[in-house]
């Protein structure tokens, strides 16, 4: 067993000073979530298509917090919502949580991902982009939770 608290260090120590972002995955190619092989954001998007389209832009996590669960046993990882303004690119199938390595997207090779959202997760998916804002509205729970 783990202790409630080094759960929640050990999320803090990886995730504390790290960039995490966003991306979305389009319907325009089916796509599951392998956990054996699906490490880095190249291999995401090798299986899957991120949308392209009108105000779609990769997002950086806002007001980042790692917390303790002691209810559910958890070290939690948490954000503010993501809100994508005028956004027309198609229709959302998933969202990749990642941490940005380099400061920069331009090497998705060593992007770790941190977690894949997708409509068993995240109840508005998939949904419909129409040139209007859309939100992403992580689980009660918490975007990642260590038990």
């Amino acid at each position: 067993m783990i202790p409630n608290d080094t759960k929640r260090e050990l999320l803090d120590e990886y995730l504390s000073n790290a960039t995490i972002r966003v991306l979305l995955l389009d319907d325009s190619q089916a796509y599951s979530f392998d956990v054996d092989n699906h490490d880095f954001v190249d291999d995401v998007l090798a299986a899957g298509a991120e949308m392209s389209g009108s105000g779609y832009a990769r997002q950086t996590l806002q007001n980042v917090s790692v917390t303790v669960d002691d209810t559910d046993d958890e070290g939690v990882f948490d954000a503010d919502d993501v809100t994508i303004s005028n956004i027309d690119a198609g229709t959302i199938q998933a969202v990749v949580v990642y941490e940005q390595v380099g400061g920069d997207d331009s090497t998705p090779g060593d992007d770790r991902v941190l977690a894949v959202h997708d409509d068993a997760t995240v109840g508005d998916l998939p949904l419909d982009t129409n040139g209007s804002d859309i939100q992403i509205s992580w689980p009660a729970e918490g975007i990642i939770n260590i038990s």
